[in-house]
């Protein structure tokens, strides 16, 4: 119990170690001539400013400098913005088309923005359902006015819904064009690779509602990795997708 205690005690007086250290750089000036604060901050791990503004400074410079380019869309990602980060991504792009690792990042975000409307879709389903089914044997809806707002209602949520599902198809058909422009920068050759980006383009088109290009997708899929552990799922897939699709 004695060690365990000391081993405790050690700890917080190694905090404060750091802590008295850190503040006689910040105060006595301690060190070869670098800022106290920055000292602090690399203690700390709070160095480095705002990336973003950095970043956005370097571009304002340099519009057309890749790197700075990219810089900026990592900023935009690391702090979660969405949307600035996709359209930094496809100006890199338009400067490195072939640039494996910008392609992944900027159809993974055109992904979580795909799946939010579809998200959104599927809830202004179910709230239009709920206008009917619970309602259905409702004695009040046999009242004087009740239809009549009720159709006011459920028209409302099918124009909301109407612009939801074109909200959702719009962003899947984004996210399908820069899986096919992934699936020019791969050749056959890397089959591991191209069966990937493959199989993601057919989601993302099957999501588009371009089923032509889906049912290619999977098919080649199919061609370049037979024996994969999906193959049973991708033909299921191919067998729906060619009931929907007029061409197949």
């Amino acid at each position: 119990m004695f060690f365990m205690r000391l081993r405790r005690g050690a700890k917080w007086a190694f905090i404060l170690l750091i802590v008295v250290f850190a503040f006689t750089f910040l105060f006595a000036g301690v060190g070869s001539g670098g800022s106290g604060g920055d000292v602090i901050q690399e203690l700390l791990g709070m160095r480095g400013g705002n990336p973003v503004k950095s970043a956005e400074k370097e571009v304002a410079k340099h519009p057309n400098n890749a790197s700075d380019l990219l810089r900026l869309a990592q900023a935009y990602d690391g702090k979660q913005r969405r949307g600035d980060a996709i359209n930094t991504y496809k100006k890199y792009l338009t400067k490195r088309p072939k640039d494996l690792s910008a392609l992944t990042q900027l159809a993974t975000l055109q992904q979580q923005v795909v799946d939010l409307r579809s998200t959104r879709y599927q809830m202004l389903q179910s709230e239009l359902a709920s206008v009917y089914g619970p309602l259905s044997s409702d004695p009040l809806q046999t009242l004087a006015g009740a239809d009549m707002l009720i159709n006011a209602y459920s028209g409302l949520l099918n124009t909301k819904l109407s612009n939801a599902y074109a909200s959702y198809t719009a962003a899947a058909k984004v996210w399908e064009d820069t899986y096919k422009s992934y699936a020019k920068a791969v050749p056959m050759s890397n089959t591991l690779r191209r069966a990937q980006v493959e199989i993601a383009l057919g989601q993302a088109a099957s999501s588009a509602g371009d089923y032509p290009t889906a049912i290619k997708s999977y098919e080649t899929f199919l061609r370049l990795t037979p024996k994969s552990p999906i193959a049973p799922q991708v033909k299921k897939a191919l067998k729906e997708l060619r009931k929907l699709s007029p061409s197949s």
